[in-house]
């Protein structure tokens, strides 16, 4: 839609607004625990393939909230431990190879 055009439902975008400060406070407080969490797991801290895809998930936009660098080294982090428990938690399997 063109800038020039109005929203036909008159409702104002908030897209290009920064997080408020409380919010980036409670995203950065999260993805700490988190990151808490994975780094002294022994093994993977959610109960199923569908609760860590979430849960990475939820990594993975929340590190847009904070700053660019801040939210990268976090990532780094996060993305290092879950490949870390990924191997523990496929230790000893062998792929399917779909004979």
């Amino acid at each position: 839609m063109p800038v020039s055009q109005p929203d036909l439902f008159g409702a104002e975008s908030h897209i290009s607004e920064p997080p408020s400060d409380a919010i980036v406070a409670r995203v950065r407080s999260r993805l700490h625990a988190t990151l808490a969490l994975v780094k002294s797991a022994e093994a993977m801290p959610w109960p199923d393939q569908l609760a860590i895809i979430r849960e990475d998930n939820a990594f993975r936009f929340g590190k847009d909230v904070l700053p660019r660098d801040e939210g990268a080294a976090l990532w780094a982090e996060f993305d290092a431990e879950m490949n870390r428990l990924y191997a523990i938690m496929n230790e000893g399997k062998e792929p399917d190879l779909g004979d």
